[in-house]
């Protein structure tokens, strides 16, 4: 533990607050698998924008190399992986019912679909799969590439059966000039945030986007995680701490606050006392 007292200024936060915290580095080459709590047996739903795809089959990387037998699917639409990122592809949307795997492996299934993308399997057919699998984990959001979103009503797309939901959250957006190539759905994003076109992306935006009843979380189910990715630099990672203070709720203790940039193989839970 690395624990602290600060009061802090920010001038992207334009407030001054004082916290205590306590940095929790998982492990010397940390596994992300630990750090969000994700066990055998979960459905896991990553919802949010800014590294959803590269986290997906970074923790299937992690669950293969401990023995699993991991699918990965998506409830939207997803580019379809190159076939370096997989052992096995099924895009007839039968997925492996009819040839379950034996072996660890990163097993993805699907439908294919226009422009190089793939949709999911139906629910009642991805729901058969939980059971043939060690872990199932989704792509559960859309995000058109871009680095921050807001959300229609039906959206996030998170099954009814999903153990665990991770919310990405872009930490680099911070500082950024907002305009409808940084944001998709703007409109949505505006409703949420109060945030304008050319206004400056500040940590109260993110905060509002992980904490608004229609934001990240609005379709969550099971534990609640918000994962704060691309922590890459001094600047980024205080921004990470100062988004974590802003989600010190008591009423909002089971969810739990991991940083870290899945480009770079780190992560810590950020924990406030």
């Amino acid at each position: 533990m690395q624990p602290g007292s600060v009061a802090v200024v920010c001038p992207l936060l334009q407030k001054k607050f004082c916290y205590t915290w306590a940095i929790r580095v998982v492990a010397e080459n940390p596994l992300f698998l630990e750090a969000f709590g994700l066990l055998r047996g979960g459905v896991v739903s990553i919802v949010g924008a800014g590294g959803k795809t590269s986290l997906l089959f970074h923790l299937g990387r992690e669950a293969k190399k401990q023995g699993l037998k991991t699918l990965l699917s998506t409830t939207t639409k997803m580019y379809s992986p190159t076939s370096d990122l997989y052992d096995v592809i099924d895009l007839t949307g039968d997925g492996f019912i009819k040839n379950p795997p034996e072996n660890p492996g990163i097993y993805v299934a699907g439908k294919p679909f226009a422009h190089e993308k793939m949709t999911g399997l139906d629910e009642d057919i991805l729901a058969r799969h939980c059971g043939i699998f060690d872990m199932v984990l989704l792509e559960a959001d859309g995000a058109a590439r871009k680095p921050l979103k807001g959300w229609l009503d039906f959206e996030p797309v998170v099954p009814t059966f999903t153990t665990d939901t991770i919310g990405v959250v872009d930490i680099q957006t911070v500082g950024r000039v907002i305009d409808e190539n940084l944001v998709h759905r703007f409109d949505c994003f505006e409703t949420i945030t109060g945030a304008r076109l050319g206004d400056t992306v500040t940590i109260n935006h993110l905060e509002k986007i992980i904490s608004h009843s229609k934001g990240l979380f609005a379709k969550s189910v099971g534990n609640t995680i918000v994962y704060i990715n691309k922590v890459e630099s001094e600047q980024d990672l205080f921004h990470a701490r100062s988004l974590g203070a802003l989600l010190a709720d008591p009423l909002s203790a089971d969810r739990k606050v991991v940083a870290g940039s899945v480009q770079r193989s780190w992560i810590e839970q950020i924990i406030h006392q």
